[in-house]
């Protein structure tokens, strides 16, 4: 995976994600489920951190840096979610803070480590097998 390749992605997809976060949303079917909004943020900062992690770890050149790479993209988007959280509030009249959203962006990004853990021999050993 080429490294200018893998930070487009990363780009596009903050892009996304701070669209999606100010911006003002008409939704003509009204959904009455308490919380519903809370799979779509879990979702969209699993796979944030994903893309995140990717990049960070496929542009390095040495294959120690898998925890480097996974505690970077975590504190990113942690960091960056909690920004589109205050941004909301700060500079909207249509949204605001959530602490329950910054809670399901945490457990997408607690996840996709957990899963990411799981495969880390995997990915080393693909990401040497590469260089």
């Amino acid at each position: 995976m080429g490294h200018n390749y893998l930070l487009l992605q990363a780009i596009l997809y903050t892009g996304l994600i701070t669209w999606a976060s100010l911006a003002k949303f008409v939704n003509p079917i009204q959904v009455d489920v308490k919380d519903s909004d809370k799979i779509a943020h879990f979702g969209a900062y699993f796979v944030f951190a994903f893309i995140w992690f990717l990049f960070f770890f496929f542009s390095q050149k040495r294959t120690e840096g898998f925890n480097q790479s996974l505690i970077k993209s975590s504190l990113i988007c942690f960091l960056y979610g909690l920004a589109m959280e205050i941004a909301q509030a700060t500079l909207t009249n249509y949204r605001s803070f959530d602490w329950k959203d910054v809670l399901a962006n945490t457990s997408g990004i607690i996840f996709v480590v957990i899963l990411l853990k799981v495969f880390e021999n995997k990915l080393i050993k693909f990401k040497s097998s590469r260089t």
